[in-house]
């Protein structure tokens, strides 16, 4: 069932972005991996799981590859500006150990 919930997710981070051919079809499996759970058909839940996995890596290949789009797409000089941040953080949380 957390296979379900993830593929759900996935689907909604989407939104738009994934292929309406790739929605319908892993609904599809959705549905039909939930009434072989109702039915208690273990073969028939393994089955379909499995192919629910494959299409659910499918889309969370894409969820993927468009956050990574847009990593890019920010400007390097925010990433440097957060790293220094970042940092100087660990500074401060490392005198504090050394306080106590």
């Amino acid at each position: 069932e957390q296979m379900i919930f993830a593929t759900e997710k996935a689907i909604k981070d989407l939104g738009d972005k994934v292929d309406s051919k790739d929605k319908e079809q892993a609904e599809q499996e959705i549905k039909d991996l939930k009434e072989a759970i109702d039915k208690n058909d273990i073969e028939d839940i393994k089955a379909k799981k499995e192919k629910l996995t494959e299409t659910a890596n499918k889309l969370a290949t894409k969820v993927y590859e468009e956050a990574a789009k847009q990593n890019n797409n920010n400007n390097t000089n925010d990433n440097s500006e957060s790293n220094d941040k970042n940092d100087k953080n660990d500074n401060v949380v490392d005198a504090e150990f050394e306080e106590k």
